[in-house]
């Protein structure tokens, strides 16, 4: 973080954020209300065990919300469905594509040899 002034981290605000992604607030969201740079936020994750645990935890809250919202939208006829689904797709990943491994097959070819192609004209020649 150089140039910038240092960061004060104290851990009160491993509940904050709990609280705030728990309400489905995203982390740029969080930053702007703590008035901290979002590098300054993964940099405490990074430092801080309790603030990692912490974020892990409110991604985890967070998601949860949001499908709870969800559930809510499935009955309500004048909710934009796509909105929806670009946002949690681009929020969380979510997806309605399934991924298909295809398995590739190899083919042996094999070379024929000069006695092989030998006994075939001579096969020709009988027939």
């Amino acid at each position: 973080m150089a140039g910038g002034r240092p960061t004060i981290y104290e851990p009160g605000i491993c509940l904050r954020l709990k609280e705030q992604m728990s309400a489905g607030k995203s982390v740029v969201r969080f930053c702007k209300d703590e008035n901290i740079h979002p590098d300054t936020f993964y940099a405490w994750a990074k430092k801080h065990k309790e603030f990692s645990d912490a974020f892990a935890m409110a991604k985890n809250n967070c998601e949860a919300f949001w499908e709870e919202k969800v559930i809510g939208f499935m009955s309500d006829k004048n909710v934009n469905a796509h909105l929806v689904k670009f946002y949690l797709a681009n929020r969380f990943g979510w997806t309605d594509k399934k991924e298909v491994k295809e398995e590739s097959k190899t083919t042996i070819v094999m070379e024929e040899t000069q006695e092989v192609i030998e006994a075939r004209k001579s096969y020709k020649k009988d027939v």
